[in-house]
């Protein structure tokens, strides 16, 4: 009976699905790879991107169920989910545990941040999770690009000499910089081990600040500063692939 009951409340929160966020999809730029959200009817899927081409639904790294999406005042999206992925190889292809609530901040109609991921929650506690209590002044965590800001932040000039990487270090010296990192110790709520959002995040604020695209500048940076032969032709390649 209280299964047929919490049935019942879930599909009368999957009424609401709609959000103001994911109009278009929206693009982590990390240091080595980007990650896309896009939202799909009542499905959200996350990929790996190494273009800013648009990723097609059937290529995916993982993909949810939308339950609901709630949305406050204060410009915070907090999205229901169910994952839809299998385990391989486990006698347990679809936890109990395999419920998860998305926090979302949108700071613009170009950016917003993923602030929270709630996990590992049964049906019940995320049909009980009282969401009233997750409130957040500060935008900390995955700062997230949408498509159409993406095609213009690839129009900025690229990394491609030491003369940029030297300007983006120095930049990077300034104690502002130093903030984020505090804020981000301090506020950060998502699972960052090697603190590679962190660096993506200071590395792409930098490249922003001195009007450098912040797409592909992390490898750029890592190959100029290797001893790599043929950097010129590997970052060309690498940018041309971008855009591909």
């Amino acid at each position: 009976m209280k299964e047929k009951i919490l049935f019942i409340l879930l599909l009368v929160i999957n009424i609401n699905i709609d959000s103001q966020i994911f109009k278009e999809p929206y693009y982590f730029v990390g240091p080595d790879e980007m990650h896309v959200y896009k939202k799909s009817n009542d499905t959200l899927y996350t990929s790996t991107a190494f273009s800013v081409k648009l990723p097609e639904t059937t290529k995916y790294r993982e993909h949810y169920k939308i339950w609901s999406v709630k949305e406050n005042p204060s410009d915070i999206t907090i999205m229901k989910l169910e994952n839809l992925d299998s385990i391989p190889l486990t006698t347990d292809p679809y936890p109990e545990d395999r419920f998860r609530i998305f926090v979302f901040k949108k700071n613009s109609e170009k950016e917003a941040v993923l602030i929270n991921d709630i996990g590992h929650l049964t049906k019940q506690e995320l049909a009980n999770y009282n969401t009233d209590t997750i409130q957040s002044k500060k935008s900390i965590g995955m700062k997230l690009y949408s498509l159409s800001y993406m095609k213009e932040l690839m129009k900025l000039k690229k990394v491609v000499s030491k003369s940029d990487v030297d300007k983006i270090n120095n930049e990077l010296n300034n104690p502002k910089y130093l903030n984020l990192i505090e804020d981000y110790k301090k506020e950060n709520k998502l699972f960052d081990p090697y603190a590679s959002i962190l660096a993506a995040d200071l590395i792409n604020t930098a490249c922003l600040n001195l009007g450098y695209s912040p797409i592909g500048a992390s490898f750029s940076m890592n190959i100029i500063n290797s001893d790599k032969k043929e950097k010129e032709k590997i970052i060309k390649e690498f940018y041309k692939r971008l855009s591909q």
